[in-house]
């Protein structure tokens, strides 16, 4: 059986509620807050299959078609527009988090690869989709924020995957927070909420989040704010994304003229499609 407890009150903000950026509409950022006593309730899946792709580690995720068949059934507009139209993409609407992308694998087994060191560090997983990336750094015991633009996809995919995993216990301890939301806005939130150098992170780690080139100066801004000095950012995504037209060069050229990090390119795919990893880090 599967058992989520639906409600419409995670459904896409209504147009009031959106930020309007060179006339599109985009969701506005807020935390995702879960209370202990709907853990079991609304956030329990018993049905998943499990990912063996990270060496020794195996993960526990959510049956996504699952997910999509019901937010359907619940008419959620975004969803619903989404699948009508075959789209992974629709601006602003809804931005692909339902589907895990391939460079994602790439990206947590870079990071299994290198044996970070994550114990008590502070780590965003921004453009988290399934979570997989932040939940591997929970389990290495890093304390975890989880960013994705869908507030469903936070709610149905990302934490029924972290409680999978990790257990109750992880969403009450302070060990992780949730967010749903554009980048722009998303970033306003956490400078609001924070003033000084602690309230950084060690690791901003992110995924197949580069492909719409309108977004690259946001989606910088929060590495640049927001990642401490002598932390490290990565991102991981197609050398280019034909049809779409985002691209790892563009990106790197954007970050390297503002001269604040250093870039590295520190993985490339061997065959197949190019898929690439770069670093950041602070001169």
């Amino acid at each position: 059986m599967f058992k989520f407890g639906f409600s419409n009150d995670c459904s896409i903000q209504e147009d009031g509620e959106n930020m309007t950026d060179d006339n599109i509409k985009w969701i506005i950022a807020s935390e995702v807050h879960i209370y202990p006593e709907e853990v079991a309730s609304r956030y329990k899946c018993i049905e998943y299959d499990e990912n063996k792709c990270f060496f020794d580690i195996s993960l526990k995720l959510v049956q996504t078609d699952k997910v999509v068949t019901k937010l359907k059934d619940e008419n959620y507009k975004a969803i619903v527009e989404a699948e009508s139209r075959h789209s992974d993409l629709i601006t602003a609407k809804y931005e692909g988090g339902l589907k895990i992308w391939e460079c994602t694998n790439d990206l947590a087994n870079y990071l299994l690869q290198q044996n970070y060191y994550l114990n008590n560090k502070q780590v965003l997983d921004l453009g988290c989709g399934s979570g997989i990336i932040g939940i591997l750094c929970l389990i290495k015991g890093s304390t975890v924020h989880f960013q994705d633009y869908n507030n469903e996809v936070i709610t149905y995919i990302t934490i029924p995957n972290v409680i999978l995993n990790l257990g109750n216990a992880v969403i009450n301890n302070g060990r992780t927070k949730f967010y749903c939301g554009d980048w722009k806005s998303f970033l306003s939130l956490l400078l609001k909420n924070s003033n000084n150098e602690n309230e950084k992170y060690d690791f901003i780690f992110t995924s197949e989040t580069i492909y719409n080139s309108d977004n690259h100066k946001k989606l910088y801004e929060v590495f640049k704010q927001k990642l401490k000095f002598g932390g490290l950012g990565l991102v991981a995504g197609k050398t280019h994304y034909f049809g779409v037209g985002g691209s790892m060069r563009e990106f790197q050229d954007l970050v390297i003229k503002d001269e604040i990090f250093n870039v590295q390119t520190v993985w490339k795919s061997n065959e197949g499609l190019q898929k690439e990893i770069i670093a950041l880090s602070h001169r």
